[in-house]
């Protein structure tokens, strides 16, 4: 036999909960939403971050295929290395990587659309995204957009080495206090 509450004794209860446990329970209710997010965002990316993981472990253990893993009993060097890159710390960070790089990518393609960027900046962002998603590609849709968060970052970071190290705000304000100086217009 089940007993179902009235919404008025509902109410009475919720209310009672609310006065002598209101920013406990609000505060667990939002740890459980953050629980459940976090729970989607890893399945999201777990896949990629896995196949990145076994790219990087059959990588690295084609390097000197002479050179045992292990002999005997005994894990080697090269071993002890495997055993790291295969372990459930390096696929968490692998995660972390992937998430970050997807938000990346996500971020990047809203500057590149609707950034204040010169059209050679927004061509040079573009194609360095484009190659970093075909890279990522065997991530699935998530490896794509951390692949392209990954090209922007690095074409950002070649902009800046190798530009004049000016933001478009800082171009703005010199050409601002040139117009005050009487320089003309450009």
């Amino acid at each position: 036999m089940s007993y179902s509450m009235s919404p008025a004794e509902k109410e009475y209860i919720m209310g009672m909960i609310r006065k002598n446990y209101g920013a406990r329970a609000n505060m667990a209710n939002g740890m459980d939403m953050a629980g459940t997010a976090l729970g989607f965002v890893d399945d999201a990316v777990s896949p990629a971050a896995s196949k990145m993981q076994n790219f990087i472990v059959n990588n690295v253990s084609k390097i000197d295929p002479k050179f045992p893993a292990q002999i005997g009993s005994v894990t080697t060097s090269k071993g002890q290395v495997l055993n790291m890159l295969n372990s459930p710390r390096a696929l968490t960070a692998l995660k972390v990587g992937t998430g970050l790089g997807a938000v990346g990518g996500v971020l990047g393609a809203a500057d590149v659309i609707a950034g204040n960027d010169s059209a050679a900046n927004k061509t040079m962002d573009t194609v360095a995204m484009g190659i970093g998603g075909f890279l990522g590609a065997a991530g699935g849709p998530v490896g794509i957009a951390a692949g392209a968060g990954v090209g922007k970052a690095i074409s950002d970071g070649a902009q800046w080495l190798f530009g004049d190290k000016k933001t478009p705000e800082q171009r703005k304000m010199e050409v601002a206090l040139q117009q005050l100086q009487g320089g003309g217009m450009y």
